[in-house]
């Protein structure tokens, strides 16, 4: 047993000396503890006399003088923050606080609350996870019983706990971490289920602890620092009395609903399905009530939530599907699946519920796609097969959604084509729009440098908004202005104002007005001007309802289209990096103005867009991906005609200005009547200060328009980046209306509109799969760009870095990039339709070959393939056909294990990992095949193929984009026509299964609110503010309406090119003198051997756009400039002298004059640049050593934002992609030959040379 002396002396031990004589100092009325006499040599004289104040000041008092002494502590490596010493000192004079909850700020209603637990530093409850339940349990039950009494019904609650770890680092310093864990939705009706909830609850959170510390990762449990319980209303949806049939349900004959009289319907279902009438199926006397059945402990009526537990007391196998205009899926068994299953029907009528047994689902779900010959349903995703045999095949080989409750839906027939011809039509209103914030400071104690972890330093308040009206015709008025308290309402309440405006407008249509030119015009044209279709004797006059102005001859239903509805037409709001940051200012108003929400969000923290009536709120930088400063100094001066209006002084406002974002801390801060000091302009965010340019530069607009005070400053700052944001944006509809005929402001993202703009411009006819195998087979096949360490440090040796040494072989290292290597792919032959299995798949194995690139027809096939032995060396680098996988630990090195048991963390999640295993089941474009087997892979078998036709559709807009990217003007420009080629690319990859479903309700919507809390979809409910809330729900239909096959081919087909000029070029030309050491999708960083490449490259000109090389570059030209596919050196001309690489996306580039490209993914950017030197990435490597770096960011917490820093790592050398060898350079592809990768063995033979290598370079 320690002592309590022993205890203080093993804490003092690691605390300077001073540190400790000023906590004793002043905490002198308690008495010294004889470690800490024995510790300091000189006696301490008391302070003067005092009177003793009461003891809840005293304490207070005590607490607040440690923090005060602890504080300004500099960093150095110690074993534990310094706020745990302070939080452990103060324990020795405080007995230990018992455990309680409080209130959280987050309450809706009567129907949602939530309730926390801090657990105080060195706690004893806290100290272990598997008896922390133990010691709380009686105090969550407590609060549980009393939330049942509150809410006068079931509730579900859901537990969190924050839990500190840590890991030793291998220079003896630790690194901590605070993961929040969470347990699912635990339904309670009855006080007496409260033990059997929380009895599957904290052991769950116990194995996802598990999970952490048992990975291998070094992770160990300091203790719980935070408890959540989230608690919400459940009036449940439960089976009762017996209730009609619908209709369409009746008469189908599938299902037997017998008339009970009585809240026990579940079981009356399940005795019609285990002894089954022949008869009148309907009549309870049919069926015996001495059943066997076990239903102790289960409710009548009985919730969905106990349908499992009816299945384990009775050992069934039971699922439950719902009805809602076709048949969703509530339940699927987690029996297994060769157990018989009983499907249960649950209906509804006036929120009512019963339980009826489906006698025969194939039936009940004949007709529901339509297709007549589909007779077998799988009972998972609710697809149809024509044949059993294919249905067992479905189910043997997972080709359902897992565990996912989910009905699948696929169209039924069509083509997708350019559809949005009301989109072409500028939006009549936009509104821009810019909201300032104070930045409150957020105190706390200082951030510790051993941990990963998050401090909160700011909180951001709306202080002042501006926004601006701009109409179709570039008219606009003045710019209005608000600074003042709750100033996002404000901002809401102004917006409805001008909505109600708009809609008067909207209501009184202009006249037509027809110059002779629209006369003569409208007489000769043959097409109409809104769909390009055919006039036929239906033409009339289309003209804008805002300004009278005559647009065209149009098909009279195409003109109806264009219609402007005042109830219903869109306005746009348009705030740059609304997703970002105004969209959390928004939301914590918008519960308190009327009007109709909705939104489209990634989560319930991140919105794409949201709706308040008709106004729309669009995020710029979706669309123009760059800070407002960059959009405008790309932009030609003449573009800026609104700012010009209103700010006559154009030229001084040409540029975004400066603000001194962290010193307006408050409200009385606008009062001050001078600029701040060029210090207090310092941002937390990008860790830098504005320079000496910027600073004159304020002080000029500050004196120019003769600001007063600093809130005449902050309302001028405002007032400009709205009315630069407006000029920029209304720039960017007119050149996209211009080029495309279509208005951004209707789209929400570039991907959207790049999209629409495509199916315009080539007016393709896309088909629209059908069949789910089909589609779950190319979702097989779709695989994201490589990135990948092939070694980890090369340095080069030629006439032009330092250190050359002519006695050794010249060598280069050369970073090269494909020009728009999706581009050059979506150029290519891409499928259109005609989607067929091939029924002779073994033919293939010996014509694929012959199949021509560009001929009407393609495959995409899933085989079998051999990686011959022969070609490990030789493909090692930068193996073919990669795959999806988690990498075992068992695959790994010596040096990899060393890293793993020194506390590097490995997370073990799905990677694309390059290897040279044989495949199997791989399923690929009939391209890469072809490119594969000609490279010496061996095919040995085809399991199935899909045929397609095929044709470069997409290749027209491509050019185009390509050839207006040249002829522009302006970097503005530029940059947009490379983002309308980027951005359709990923509407190619558009993912359906990943979209969330977010409900926003507000707390009078009891009946929305008690449907979707009851639903067995219920996942969690966000609150924002007392009266909205986000409640997540599982989908219950997935509508797979995408050309997946689009971008599965592009994905292909990318990695085609850039293997056929790794293999086909640069191997052909230096054979093993070439090797790859880094590649990034659309990058090959290369070693090459030889005695200049640069020369070489004269030689192979045709592969390589050398534009960007200096004029007076030998390889200067501008013949290849932009051609897609070319490649272009990342470093224009200038020499590499040596290369790190970590992991992926992890590396720095060092050039001979000194120049550093370095990437850290997951860094902050001006971290990186400023505060991470290249000499650390060889320290990691060579010294095995992991670095932390703190970073400013902008976080949001129920819509509230927060400035934070964190703690995290920066450098690691760890990568588990590839086998590494001992020395941390070489590293080998799993499934190498050598025996040694993918065992952990110790290299055979060469050790002692690998490991000198260290020894060479480990210094520079």
């Amino acid at each position: 047993m320690v002592t309590m002396d022993e205890y203080i002396e093993q804490l003092l031990a690691e605390m300077p000396d001073s540190a400790i004589r000023n906590v004793i100092q002043n905490i002198l009325d308690e008495p010294i503890p004889e470690a800490v006499k024995r510790r300091l040599l000189k006696p301490l004289k008391p302070r003067k006399y005092r009177p003793i104040p009461p003891p809840r000041k005293a304490k207070a008092r005590k607490r607040k003088t440690i923090q005060e002494e602890f504080d300004p502590i500099p960093s150095h490596k110690v074993l534990r923050s310094v706020g745990d010493y302070q939080e452990e000192l103060l324990g020795l004079f405080e007995e230990p606080k018992e455990l309680t909850f409080r209130r959280t700020l987050w309450t809706l209603g009567n129907f949602l609350r939530g309730w926390q637990m801090h657990v105080p530093q060195g706690h004893p409850q806290g100290a272990d996870p598997r008896t922390f339940h133990q010691s709380v349990e009686p105090q969550i039950r407590e609060k549980l019983e009393e939330e049942l009494r509150a809410l006068r019904g079931g509730l579900k609650f859901q537990l969190a706990i924050k839990v500190e770890l840590v890991k030793a680092n291998p220079d003896g310093s630790e690194q901590f971490m605070e993961p929040i864990l969470r347990h699912k939705q635990e339904a309670v009706l009855q006080k007496n289920e409260i033990t059997a909830a929380l009895e599957e609850a904290f052991p769950r959170l116990q194995e996802t602890l598990e999970k952490w510390t048992q990975r291998g990762s070094g992770w160990a449990v300091v203790q719980v620092r935070k408890l959540w319980l989230d608690i919400a209303r459940y009036q449940i949806l439960r089976g009762g009395s017996y209730i009609p049939l619908p209709p369409e349900l009746k008469s189908k004959k599938a299902v037997v609903n017998v008339k009970n009289k009585n809240d026990h319907c579940l079981r009356w279902a399940l005795r019609s399905a285990l002894f089954q009438a022949a008869d009148h199926t309907d009549r309870p006397t049919k069926y015996p009530t001495a059943d066997g059945l076990d239903f102790t402990g289960v409710d009548a009526p009985t919730p969905i939530s106990q349908i499992g537990k009816v299945e384990h007391q009775n050992d069934l196998a039971i699922n439950v599907f719902g009805w809602d205009k076709g048949v969703i899926v509530h339940h699927i068994s987690k029996q297994p699946e060769e157990d018989a299953r009983i499907n249960l029907l649950l209906i509804e009528k006036a929120g009512k519920f019963h339980y009826t047994w489906i006698k025969n689902l194939n039936r009940l779900l004949y007709d529901q796609n339509k297709h007549r010959e589909q007779k077998h349903f799988c009972e998972r995703c609710l697809h149809g097969y024509k044949r059993e045999d294919m249905l067992e095949a479905h189910k043997l080989e997972g080709k359902g959604i897992g565990q996912t409750a989910v009905r699948v839906e696929m169209p039924q027939e069509g083509k997708l084509t350019f559809q949005n011809h009301h989109k072409q039509l500028p939006a009549p209103y936009v509104i821009y729009a810019d909201f300032e914030a104070l930045t409150t400071k957020v105190e706390g104690p200082e951030l510790d440098p051993t941990k990963s972890n998050t401090q909160k330093t700011q909180h951001h308040e709306a202080c002042s908004y501006c926004y601006v009206v701009v109409r179709c015709d570039g008219k606009t008025e003045a710019p209005a202005e608000y600074r003042g308290p709750n100033a996002a309402e404000h901002f809401l309440r102004a917006l409805q104002v001008e909505e109600r405006g708009i809609q008067k407008v909207l209501v009184k249509p202009q006249a037509m007005r027809m110059t002779r030119a629209d006369w003569e015009s409208h007489r000769t044209t043959s097409r109409c001007h809104v769909c390009d279709g055919l006039l036929k004797g239906d033409s009339v006059k289309d003209h804008c309802h805002i300004t009278g102005k005559y647009r065209g001859a149009a098909h009279s239903a195409c003109n109806l289209k264009l219609r402007l509805r005042p109830k219903t037409t869109t306005i746009p709001v348009v705030f740059h990096n609304l997703r970002g940051y105004d969209s959390h200012l928004l939301m914590q108003a918008i519960f308190k103005v009327e009007g109709r929400v909705s939104c489209i969000l990634n989560n319930t923290e991140k919105y794409i867009s949201f709706s308040l009536g008709q106004l729309r709120f669009i995020d710029s930088a979706q669309f123009l991906q760059a800070s407002l400063d960059k959009l405008v100094s790309a932009n030609k001066p003449e573009a800026f005609h609104i700012t010009a209006r209103y700010e006559p002084d154009r030229a001084l406002l040409m540029r975004k200005g400066v603000y001194p974002y962290q010193y307006m801390d408050s409200w009385e801060r606008f009062e001050e009547t001078q600029l701040p000091p060029k210090e207090d302009f310092y941002s937390k965010l990008t860790g830098a200060n504005i320079s000496d340019s910027d600073y004159t530069h304020a002080q000029r607009v500050w004196e120019t328009f003769g600001c007063q005070t600093l809130g005449n400053y902050t309302d001028l700052y405002c007032r400009i980046d709205v009315l630069l944001l407006a000029d920029v944006f209304e720039n960017f509809r007119k050149t996209s209306q211009k080029q495309y005929g279509l208005d951004p402001a209707n789209y929400y993202t570039s991907p959207g509109l790049s999209w629409d703009a495509l199916l315009k411009k080539t007016r393709v006819e896309l088909e629209l799969l059908t069949d789910y195998d089909q589609h779950l087979f190319i979702e097989k096949g779709m695989r994201g760009g490589i990135s990948m360490v092939s070694k980890r440090h090369a340095r080069a040796n030629n006439p032009a870095v330092e250190r050359y040494d002519p006695e050794k072989p010249n060598n280069h290292i050369l970073y090269l990039d494909a020009n728009n290597l999706y581009g050059l792919a979506m150029s290519q032959p891409l499928p259109t339709g005609g989607f067929r299995w091939v029924e002779d798949c073994d033919g293939l194995v010996g014509t694929i070959q012959d199949q021509p690139a560009d001929g009407p027809e393609g495959f995409i096939l899933e085989v079998d393939l051999e990686y011959p032995q022969e070609l490990h060396d030789e493909h090692n680098a930068y193996p073919l056909a990669p795959e999806r996988m988690v990498v075992q630990k068992k695959w790994m090195s010596e040096y990899q294990h060393g890293l793993l048991g020194a506390g590097v963390a490995s997370a073990e999640v799905e990677k694309l990992v390059p290897n040279l295993r044989d495949k199997n089941h791989y399923v690929l474009h009939y391209r890469n095949l072809q490119l594969y087997l000609g490279l010496g892979m061996k095919l040995k078998k085809v399991h199935r193929a899909l045929r397609f036709e095929q044709s470069p559709w997409m290749e027209p807009y491509i050019r185009m984009n390509t050839e207006l990217r040249k002829q522009a003007t302006s970097a503005f420009e530029k940059d947009l026509y490379k983002l309308m080629n980027n951005s359709v690319f990923g509407k190619t990859m558009e993912n359906l299964r990943k979209r969330v479903d977010v409900k926003l309700v507000r707390s009078h919507e009891e009946d929305k609110l008690r449907r979707l809390i009851a639903s067995p979809s219920f996942a969690r409910a966000n609150i924002f503010d007392d009266d909205l809330a986000a409640i997540e729900v599982h989908k219950s239909r997935l509508v797979l309406n995408r050309p997946v096959y689009v971008g599965m081919s592009i994905l292909d087909l990318s990695k085609t090119l850039m293997y056929d000029f790794y293999y086909g070029q640069l191997k052909n030309q230096y054979g093993d003198r070439c090797q790859l050491l880094y590649t990034d999708t659309d990058s090959l960083l290369l070693e090459i051997q030889t005695e200049d490449v640069y020369r070489d490259m004269v030689a192979h000109a045709g592969l390589y756009d050398t534009s960007d090389y200096p004029r007076e570059h030998p390889l200067h030209s501008v013949e290849n400039k932009k051609v897609l596919g070319k490649m272009t050196d990342e470093c224009a001309g200038r020499p590499i002298a040596e290369y790190i690489g970590l992991r992926p996306k992890m590396y720095s580039i060092l050039e001979a004059n000194g120049g550093n490209t370095k990437k850290a993914k997951g860094v902050k950017k001006y971290v990186v640049k400023k505060h991470i030197r290249h000499k650390q990435y060889r320290e990691a490597l060579f010294e095995k050593t992991t670095f932390h770096h703190s970073m400013n960011v902008l976080r949001s917490e129920r819509h509230h934002i927060y400035g934070q820093r964190l703690h995290k790592v920066s450098l690691s050398p760890f990568d588990s992609k590839r086998w590494i060898a001992e020395n941390g350079v070489e590293t080998l592809a799993y499934g190498h030959v050598s025996a040694f990768a993918g065992t952990g063995d110790a290299l055979p033979t060469g050790t002692a040379e690998m490991n000198a290598y260290i020894d060479e370079f480990r210094n520079g």
